[in-house]
């Protein structure tokens, strides 16, 4: 899987002489955990919310302090190619959440960490469509009791599309848009969706032993 595949194609741009308080209202805004500094076209920075954080742990006036005074200028760019593994080992190497995408001596978006996270719950189902899992242990008690039933139900039926979709709905927190602008299972295309239901079937192994032992069991003493 490549940078571009994951990276946010959202880029905010802010000038350096922005107020922090500017700043902070872009990335709460577009729910981001970073901004772009440009100046006439330029890249001379990045702010992120660990900047923010750390410049209101020491008192920082968000309103007469400018986004030059706490942005990193140095930034790290990366190629839309690279493999989300070396983008990973970039990140670890130099001690970074997020980096920034340049081609064709322009901005095209930024990768974050919880990008790369995210990467190893997302399953590949067809024609560039894809969908995030939840992880099953961060599950509550009653979701894993739902979930253990429905894998139940699996093993012992015939796996039928019906109880498979159920697990879908239970399963992905996130999946491609179709053009129409809907989200629901419904709006994909069956081809897809067929597709969708055997990449989550490729899981059922790791599922089953997310929620095994039942959940509320306990050792006999």
């Amino acid at each position: 899987m490549r940078v571009r595949d994951l990276a946010s194609k959202k880029i905010v741009e802010v000038g350096p002489q922005q107020s922090l308080r500017e700043a902070s209202a872009a990335m709460w805004e577009n729910k981001i955990g970073s901004v772009v500094i440009q100046e006439d076209g330029t890249l001379v920075g990045i702010l992120t919310e660990r900047d923010v954080l750390k410049a209101m742990a020491t008192s920082v006036d968000p309103d007469k302090t400018p986004v030059s005074k706490l942005m990193s200028s140095e930034v790290v760019t990366v190629g839309p190619d690279w493999e989300i593994y070396e983008a990973a080992a970039e990140m670890s190497a130099r001690r970074i959440r997020h980096l920034v995408l340049f081609e064709d001596q322009k901005v095209i978006g930024v990768l974050s960490i919880r990008d790369v996270l995210l990467a190893g719950q997302r399953i590949e189902f067809g024609d560039g469509g894809w969908a995030l899992l939840k992880d099953p242990l961060s599950f509550s008690m009653r979701e894993r009791r739902v979930l253990h039933r429905h894998l139940q139900k699996l093993r012992d039926s015939e796996r039928d599309g019906t109880e498979v979709d159920d697990l879908i709905r239970l399963l992905v927190s996130e999946w491609s848009l179709e053009e129409n602008g809907s989200s629901t299972q419904s709006a994909i295309p069956e081809p897809a969706h067929e597709a969708l239901r055997k990449a989550v079937m490729r899981e059922l192994p790791a599922l089953q032993r997310a929620v095994h032992p039942a959940p509320g069991w306990r050792r006999r003493r």
